[in-house]
């Protein structure tokens, strides 16, 4: 696994744990977040926990292995909670549900100390070189099992 640098989060009780700051660019006029970068906070803290279990999406995306893979979501549910607001700090947690033979279903949420302001159920899958579905290797899996929820 790889090493967590102290921006791209930890991995606590089987889940990644991203800290991140709202800052003005992330909202609207009155200071509350804008629904779509809730997304966003997903995204890095999905991308922040495969990189820190040592999955290099950059080098698989070279496809110089015959078993890389392309990571690609292929359906996003964000259910809002409470809002969260200019300068709030906010952490967003990652898991795995489930690891399917060419997809992954993750789980996050996104709170501000033990308050959740939003949640999200996003299924990702594998693709190949063509953009066809591809397996996932057992030495990836290996590494999604670290975060793989109980």
């Amino acid at each position: 696994m790889a090493e967590f640098s102290p921006h791209s989060g930890v991995i606590k009780n089987r889940q990644h744990v991203l800290p991140l700051r709202v800052y003005y660019e992330d909202t609207d006029v009155g200071g509350v977040v804008y629904h779509a970068n809730y997304l966003k906070y997903m995204e890095r803290g999905r991308s922040d926990m495969i990189r820190g279990l040592g999955i290099s999406q950059e080098e698989m995306l070279k496809f110089l292995e015959p078993d890389d893979i392309k990571f690609v979501v292929i359906r996003s549910e964000v259910d809002y909670v409470k809002p969260a607001k200019l300068d709030d700090e906010i952490t967003v947690h990652t898991n795995v549900a489930k690891l399917g033979k060419a997809s992954l279903v993750m789980e996050q949420e996104i709170c501000r100390s033990d308050e959740v302001l939003a949640k999200g159920v996003i299924k990702v899958a594998a693709l190949n070189k063509e953009n066809k579905p591809a397996r996932i290797s057992t030495k990836i899996r290996d590494k999604i099992n670290v975060v793989i929820k109980e």
